[in-house]
């Protein structure tokens, strides 16, 4: 349960925003994705939900992979349709990378032909096995369709003139009816997938701000003409509710929403950017992108021209971590731009980030927690300042560890130490616990490596000289973020809190100018941690346990409490009959892992009796959990009688059909206020 690096997967609801008395602005991930369809399959909706909320996963597998396995077809293969001989490029991906992507792709047109303009008839939807096996593997699909043009005797490549490109929508047309005839034949193949059960991800009219294809360069209204009667026709007359419509510009022409199609047609958002150095790819497009307010993608990638099988698939990787985080999938090219067949494809592939099939989860969405109130920086510095930085603070949304946006300062590295921090006066009176993400970019040189520490100074006076300074101590801090604690309970006058704020020292032999980062600063109660025991938690079903433990499965702190199972008995609960006093908590949250495919719930029992069958539950939402660990929200607006709690625990549900022993872990059960 590596919580401490996925500490945001769900949402914390309620927390205290740490010297700010207003809501800030609702986090990504806080409700489902609606999709354009509103008559789209249950299957469909979840695979966009899950796309939606995988950049608010925390820090790990917040980024699924994806592959293209080829044109569909078996003509010649200098027409580049051979599909079987390019779909065995998914084998040596897997063999060389040791994983097969989360999303597979396939075209069903004529890819970059040498015929001046294929007929539609070369329309070819036979990968569609490979997808559905693909999708039964537990992957996600998506196709593309370098289209024919349905005008006679028009070339295929450059753009169509813009009489003839109008003429498409026109069914009375010969263009108009050749067009038809067309997307009937696409139709066809994804009704296939869509019998099968299979969503797809439907990428039509890709780069269309370029001027290679015949739907390229067109007017931003014609093009937008054409997109909706397209999705108009596929969903609404041949009634296709499996599809996810994707919007995918190129990269590097212009602003790539000049196009955009309107929220109501399109799902997802993505650029096709192929480039030998992706640390210098803009990130305005990818923001412009962003602010539309659907998932974002990677949908085509891979090296520019020339490359010749030297290109370094960590740097795009690294480009992901540093400059486009809330990236919910990247699609490589096979051939020569296959990871494959470039230096360290296994490093992307294996990125803490990347999500890889086996790892696809369409019900571990985030849950519809209460309002929460974070000190997340989505509204802005949220009085935020530092010292001894370079330029900053800012709010920025090139990363987040929670949300859409984060805290950001400029730093040189051979300078010293340097400071984010937030002035007091602050009460954290009523809290015993700190917390925040902080990270650094991966540019500048951090020679042995930059730390960093979370501390708090108090005091009444106001002198300065006699206020204290406490703080959690060093600890390494990366591109990758860290997850920071400050145990307050031992902390002098924390009700006269003077300053909060992190301390990034550089190590010796450090130089060069590179940034910092704060996000998902969160104050609370810490009701148990299992440090030093099993702060009086208790078993009931399972098979043994439970103990305080050290190691992997600590969500803060370095132990967690641990019970052994076995999964066909049934669930198991974890749970403290001592009584509480939680007058005014606003919700309480837990940290849980267990095996893959079981839910958990947390829950509460109040009564002012001694009477057990007077108690009141309460209880959150039964969630999906994993070894990994999730956290449990349980909001309690409304609950009843909360100065006398006198129960407080999680049930633990094991997978349908599950059998044989297994671990359930839970730690930092919190309260907010």
């Amino acid at each position: 349960m590596r919580l401490r690096h996925r500490f945001a997967v769900l949402g914390v609801a309620a927390l205290t925003a740490v010297g700010s008395a207003t809501a800030c602005a609702p986090t990504a991930g806080a409700h489902p994705r609606q999709p354009a369809d509103a008559g789209a399959t249950p299957r469909t909706r979840a695979v966009l939900d899950w796309l939606g909320h995988l950049p608010d996963r925390g820090l790990t597998h917040r980024t699924a992979s994806g592959f293209f396995a080829g044109y569909s077809g078996a003509d010649t293969p200098e027409s580049g349709k051979d599909f079987a001989a390019q779909y065995r490029q998914v084998a040596e991906l897997a063999d060389r990378t040791g994983q097969f992507p989360a999303v597979l792709a396939c075209d069903y047109a004529s890819g970059w032909t040498p015929a001046p303009n294929p007929a539609p008839t070369r329309i070819d939807t036979g990968c569609n096995q490979a997808l559905i096996d693909h999708a039964r593997a537990g992957g996600l699909v998506s196709v593309s369709v370098h289209l024919p043009n349905p005008v006679a005797g028009a070339p295929w490549r450059g753009p169509l003139p813009a009489q003839d490109f109008r003429s498409l929508t026109d069914p009375a047309t010969p263009a108009g009816q050749a067009w038809r005839a067309e997307l009937d034949r696409i139709a066809d193949g994804l009704q296939t997938l869509a019998d099968a059960g299979v969503p797809v991800l439907f990428r039509p009219f890709h780069e269309m701000n370029g001027d290679w294809f015949w739907w390229g360069g067109q007017a931003p209204a014609d093009f937008t003409a054409l997109w909706r009667s397209t999705y108009d026709h596929l969903t609404g007359t041949r009634g296709l509710h499996n599809l996810l419509w994707v919007y995918a510009p190129d990269c590097g022409r212009g602003d790539p929403t000049d196009h955009y199609v309107g929220k109501a047609y399109a799902d997802v958002v993505g650029l096709d950017c192929y480039s030998n150095s992706p640390s210098t790819i803009g990130t305005a497009g990818y923001e412009r992108l962003l602010g539309l307010g659907k998932p974002f993608a990677f949908t085509e990638i891979g090296p520019g021209s020339g490359s010749g099988g030297t290109f370094d698939y960590a740097t795009w990787a690294a480009a992901l971590h540093d400059r486009f985080p809330r990236t919910s999938y990247f699609l490589a090219w096979n051939g020569e731009w296959s990871p494959a067949r470039n230096l360290n494809g296994a490093a992307l592939m294996n990125d803490p980030w990347t999500v890889n099939r086996g790892s696809v989860d369409t019900t571990a969405v985030a849950a519809d927690a209460p309002a929460a109130v974070f000190q997340d920086f989505e509204s802005g510095t949220q009085g935020w300042t530092g010292y001894h930085q370079l330029a900053g603070p800012w709010k920025v949304t090139e990363w987040a560890s929670h949300g859409t946006s984060s805290l950001k300062a400029d730093i040189d590295l051979a300078a010293g130490s340097a400071f984010l921090n937030r002035v007091g006066p602050l009460d954290l009176g009523a809290e015993t616990t700190l917390s925040l993400t902080a990270r650094t970019a991966l540019w500048g040189n951090h020679a042995g490596g930059t730390r960093a520490k979370l501390y708090i100074r108090t005091g009444t006076g106001a002198d300065s000289s006699t206020w204290t300074w406490t703080d959690a101590g060093a600890k390494p801090v990366d591109a990758k973020g860290t997850r920071f604690t400050l145990d307050l309970s031992k902390v002098p006058d924390r009700a006269h809190v003077r300053e909060i704020g992190v301390e990034f020292a550089p190590a010796a032999g450090a130089s060069g100018r590179t940034a910092v980062y704060l996000d998902d600063v969160r104050a609370g109660g810490l009701l148990a941690g299992f440090e030093t025991g099993t702060d009086g938690f208790a078993r009931t079903g399972g098979t043994g346990g439970p103990w305080s433990t050290a190691g992997e499965g600590a969500a803060d702190g370095t132990h967690a409490l641990k019970a052994e199972t076995d999964l066909a008995a049934g669930p198991v609960t974890l749970a403290r009959t001592a009584p509480a006093d939680l007058t005014g908590a606003a919700a309480l949250t837990a940290a849980v892992g267990a095996p893959a495919g079981s839910t958990a719930r947390l829950y509460l029992r109040t009564g002012g009796s001694a009477d057990p069958s007077g108690w009141t539950r309460s209880e959150g939402p039964a969630t999906p959990v994993d070894p990994d660990g999730r956290i449990l929200p349980l909001d309690l607006t409304g609950a009843a009688d909360l100065a006398h709690v006198r129960e407080i625990g999680v049930v633990i549900t094991p997978p349908p059909g599950g059998t044989g022993p297994g671990t359930v872990r839970l730690d930092a059960l919190t309260r907010h206020r």
